[in-house]
């Protein structure tokens, strides 16, 4: 399913640092749909990064994992 970013939302604290990114996804493969808003978290952060560190693409890369890890089937 070719699934595609429609928003990110910066959320923010008192003093203006950013506390989380929420990033929107949506999809769809024939009748099968999906729709997904996945937070970044300053947990989800590797390499000492911060959320100025890093670009669009990054934070979708990481809104994307959360999602397959989320959603994959247990058994």
């Amino acid at each position: 399913m070719n699934i595609k970013k429609t928003a990110l939302t910066y959320n923010f604290d008192g003093d203006g640092n950013t506390t989380s990114i929420t990033v929107s996804l949506s999809g769809n493969e024939g009748s099968d749909y999906l729709n997904a808003n996945m937070t970044v978290t300053a947990e989800d952060l590797t390499d000492v990064k911060t959320f100025d560190d890093l670009t669009m693409i990054d934070i979708t890369k990481i809104a994307r994992a959360k999602l397959a890890k989320a959603t994959a089937v247990k058994e």
